[in-house]
């Protein structure tokens, strides 16, 4: 008897049809496709993605707890469970705002064709501005300053080129069908779902931004331009705690970089770059201000070898797109983080210390988030996660 009853409860727990309201969060957030409770928590918690396609950590599936969740779903309780599992963070909230608000303006969005009716696109990409922005346009065909005022906004928000002109890839953006905009937040929630918990004070790099963020009791403190890797070198997504920083370093150039890069070079290029051979016959330079990390890096032990340093080529940071490392994170302003943990550049020996508090660090992949302004802002795909990762 008591066999029957235990099956009849797991039935009816992992069985049975779901909770309106977890189906309606489902619907309206995620890309999950669950048909009882339990299958829409799960997915939930873990994503509607592939991780083996991701560069970096393996997250492990994150398992609800099978006894807390019948005890739930047996006093109707399913959906405030699921809810409490969901992310509080500013940025999670923002978002799930955001798409809310997209939600309300669905029947109204009619973005441009561009067909060559400069009559109807005008008038469209002018309701795109109000609708997104708040532009106040008279939707009509006249072009005005105020016009090209809402288009540099839009730019910016898009992390396109900002010079007022509605080019190629403006066009791409302000086409965009308000389902296209949906889907892309809805996998922005996803991301933010599966992300690790952050404390009040850490280190986040965000990869399409190519931005870096130092938080303090939950505040930004420092925030520099970063370079990140290549997409065929792309930089890991993970979260390590950061434990040295070393003053004047050597690069010691990885295998891989050798065989492309340096194996057909001269001796006399070697040296006159600074380049020399340990006695195991491995490629390094020295320490200087021509020195590939530059003056200083930063250290967070992880399998990748990745790390965030200083660099001798400062003129890449003027750079909309800063893609060009072979995987580690080039910071901007190297010197003020040093700072900020509490060190000076003060001496031209090769120096590693012990950081006296280690700093979670975490790299991600936001390709829509909301801003310390309250500002939603759109980047592009750098490394197609938002098409290769969901199912």
């Amino acid at each position: 008897m008591k066999k029957i009853i235990f099956i009849l409860i797991h039935t009816l727990v992992f069985a049975s049809a779901a909770d309106k309201n977890l189906v309606n969060y489902q619907a309206r957030y995620s890309l999950c496709h669950g048909k009882t409770d339990y299958q829409i928590a799960q997915c939930l918690l873990n994503g509607s993605l592939n991780h083996n396609r991701i560069r970096g950590d393996k997250r492990r599936y994150r398992q609800i707890n099978n006894k807390q969740f019948k005890e739930e779903a047996i006093n109707g309780n399913t959906y405030p469970y699921v809810m409490r599992l969901m992310p509080r963070t500013k940025r999670y909230t923002g978002l799930k705002k955001y798409i809310d608000y997209l939600y309300s303006i669905q029947d109204k969005y009619t973005p441009p064709l561009f067909k060559g009716n400069d009559e109807e696109d005008i008038p469209r990409i002018k309701r795109v501005l109000n609708l997104l922005q708040n532009a106040k346009l008279k939707e009509d065909t006249k072009l005005s300053r105020k016009f090209q005022q809402a288009i540099i906004e839009y730019q910016k928000r898009h992390g396109l080129e900002v010079d007022g002109i509605i080019g190629r890839n403006t066009k791409r953006e302000l086409k965009r069908s308000i389902h296209s905009i949906i889907t892309k937040v809805k996998k922005n929630l996803e991301f933010g779902r599966i992300a690790n918990p952050k404390g009040s004070k850490y280190i986040l790099v965000n990869i399409p931004e190519f931005k870096f963020y130092y938080y303090k009791n939950h505040k930004p403190q420092l925030s520099m331009k970063v370079i990140v890797g290549k997409p065929r070198m792309r930089t890991p997504l993970l979260n390590r705690m950061m434990t040295h920083v070393v003053k004047n370093p050597r690069w010691y150039v990885p295998p891989s970089i050798y065989a492309n890069e340096y194996a057909d070079k001269s001796m006399n290029y070697l040296k006159k770059n600074g380049f020399s051979f340990t006695s195991q016959g491995k490629l390094y330079q020295k320490p200087g201000l021509d020195n590939a990390l530059g003056l200083v890096k930063f250290l967070f032990p992880n399998p990748y070898n990745v790390y965030m340093h200083d660099t001798p080529t400062k003129p890449l940071f003027e750079k909309r797109v800063r893609a060009f490392s072979h995987g580690c994170i080039r910071l901007e302003k190297p010197m003020e983080l040093l700072n900020l943990l509490g060190y000076e550049y003060d001496t031209y020996k090769n120096e590693r210390i012990p950081l006296s508090e280690k700093i979670p660090v975490f790299v991600e992949y936001h390709t829509v988030w909301i801003d310390e302004k309250g500002i939603a802002q759109f980047r592009n795909d750098i490394y197609g996660y938002e098409r290769k990762l969901f199912h």
